[in-house]
């Protein structure tokens, strides 16, 4: 290859992401790993390619390149597993890729090896940073005009940190401020430490947990400390009402390890975890109305829940048997994913510990999690459900039984086009922690249903929708286009105020977007119309901007407050 196409070669690859992982091979024989010696490990580090007018501008072009920090090489190498001098891995090659891409900070990474003299292969790491720059503003068309803003980023200064703060006017209560501090390589090593700490208009809360959460079935061992407190506001909605809240403290802090049994390929892990949480309910609920905080005489809710408090030793059991195949286009608009195939099964058993008065005492706890994928590039099905329940001395059966999960079928008849089932579910049963789930939830809810005042203890919703993607606005983003329709339903189970809602109906369309192309994320604009108008439902939009590539099933956020915060699940956090 000439100099000068070198030169073209690397404009290009600037330009357009994607295409330096590709150009890096041009000219140049790949060969696999099969133990030979490596003489080198090479790390290309590529900033987010906009390309279209931002190449054409100088000016656009130095504000997007000024803005952003390419992740250093150092933080690069230290996810690679394949080392200088090493014998070159097959196994080792793969999964230091797929880790890479694993990172939310980069949206696409190559591992390629190459022949350095006679026996020996030079390994060259290509990657592309996502977008760093975390914002947004919140505007009215009256005074006081500012209502929120946000400023961070996801990578600040290359160094595989995210960083952001928040404010958002709380009006007749106070401001809401928040601040977050995510270090995905603490000391140069693969370990994560997460700051969060938050002042709400009512209520505050903060968490500090460290870990090393199990990425790769080549790692030995896994481990998390950590802690934290939240005093929130569960709320109860009930139809052509001001919806009833109700106060809630928790405190909680854990420590746990575990260690791989087997290979890869067919492995295990297990593991110690001790915890300790308290649940402190309020007496009384409150209404939160536009004008101030009003007393609430709702007889369900005075004196509902009872002050809770648990400290066991848990034992965490493991059994995996995955593998993955790379596709382009399925959570993402075209960017590359990851998919897991095979089986993953978690248990966590654990038994209260003799401890001073208030402690539940013989109190046992069992939670379980099961993963279940197949397919390919064009079709691919999976399963990942979460269950868990305690039985005390107290109770004298089971109580705080809760379960989620997710079931989906992806269908890729085009490059370009996308079908897609899914089903979703959450619930609960004799609940220690106040919560009701909301039929038109934000995340995990029926969209078209936002306003509707309808919640229960059990939710379950379906969701098909189709997916074109378009084609590129001049290089700059991705476009793409769907259709959806949503069904679903809340059953009032033993909650307060909580409705059965009936099987409820939905149908949409979405304009999606993703900057630059190949982003990871997704820019999402679901234009949602309830076929059912009872209770308050009307149309509504939702725009969001969420990566949902780095795992199959996140539990919604209502769900995810009533569970356990000392659950393993950062070191339960298979990818």
């Amino acid at each position: 290859m000439t100099n000068g196409s070198l030169l073209a070669a690397a404009a290009v690859a600037l330009l357009v992401p994607g295409t330096a992982l590709r150009a890096q091979a041009g000219g140049r024989t790949q060969v696999r790993c099969a133990g030979q010696t490596i003489t080198e490990v090479v790390i290309r580090a590529e900033a987010p390619g906009f390309g279209g007018i931002f190449s054409r501008s100088p000016f656009l072009g130095h504000m997007v390149t000024s803005l952003h920090a390419t992740t250093a090489p150092s933080v690069i190498r230290n996810f690679v597993l394949l080392k200088q001098g090493a014998p070159c891995d097959p196994v080792l090659r793969s999964e230091s890729e797929r880790i890479l891409r694993a990172m939310p900070f980069l949206s696409d990474a190559s591992v390629t090896a190459y022949p350095d003299g006679r026996d020996g292969v030079r390994v060259e790491v290509v990657t592309i940073d996502e977008p760093s720059l975390l914002g947004s503003v919140g505007i009215v068309n009256d005074s006081p005009y500012l209502t929120a803003l946000t400023l961070g980023t996801q990578n600040l200064l290359g160094n595989a940190v995210l960083a952001s703060a928040s404010w958002r006017d709380g009006f007749v209560y106070r401001d809401r401020f928040a601040a977050r501090y995510t270090n995905y390589q603490l000391f140069g090593r693969p370990h994560q430490l997460q700051l969060v700490a938050a002042r709400r208009e009512l209520g505050s809360d903060w968490l500090a947990e460290v870990s090393y959460p199990f990425l790769t079935d080549v790692q030995r061992y896994a481990w998390r400390v950590s802690g934290g407190y939240v005093d929130e506001y569960a709320r109860f909605l009930r139809p052509r009402g001001v919806p009833s809240s109700l106060e809630v403290q928790r405190r909680f802090a854990d420590a746990g390890a575990m260690l791989r049994v087997g290979s890869t390929g067919l492995l295990g892990l297990l593991g110690a975890q001790l915890s300790f949480e308290e649940n402190e309910p309020a007496g009384a609920p409150i209404l939160v109305t536009d004008s101030g905080v009003v007393v609430d005489t709702t007889s369900a809710l005075i004196g509902r829940y009872r002050t809770t408090r648990s400290a066991r030793f848990n034992t965490l059991l493991g059994l995996r048997r995955v593998s993955f195949v790379r596709v382009n286009g399925f959570d993402a608009l075209s960017g590359p994913q990851d998919l897991r195939r095979g089986t993953q099964l978690s248990l966590t058993v654990g038994h209260s510990l003799p401890a001073s008065r208030g402690v539940a005492r013989h109190e046992k706890y069992v939670g379980a999690n099961v993963f279940f994928g197949v397919g390919g590039a064009w079709s691919y099905a999976a399963l990942q459900g979460d269950v868990e329940g305690r039985r005390s001395s107290d109770t004298n059966g089971w109580d705080d039984v809760l379960t989620n999960g997710r079931f989906a079928w992806y269908l890729k008849p085009h490059p370009r086009h996308l079908v897609l089932a899914d089903v979703s579910w959450g619930g609960g049963w004799s609940a220690r922690v106040p919560y009701q789930l909301d039929l038109g939830a934000r995340t995990g809810g029926l969209r078209g249903y936002d306003d509707a005042e309808v919640g229960g203890a059990r939710r379950v919703i379906g969701r098909l929708e189709q997916r074109w993607r378009i084609g590129s606005f001049r290089g700059t983003a991705d476009a793409g286009v769907g259709t959806f329709l949503d069904v679903g339903q809340v059953w009032a189970g033993d909650v307060p105020l909580g409705l059965d809602s009936g099987l409820r109906e939905a149908a949409g369309f979405s304009i999606m977007a993703a900057v630059p192309p190949r982003s990871q994320r997704m820019w999402r604009l679901d234009v949602a119309f309830p076929i059912d108008r009872r209770d308050g439902a009307r149309w509504g939009m939702r725009l969001t901007n969420v990566d949902r590539t780095r795992t199959f099933h996140s539990t919604p956020g209502d769900m995810r407050r009533i569970r356990e915060r000392v659950l393993p699940q950062s070191i339960f956090n298979w990818p």
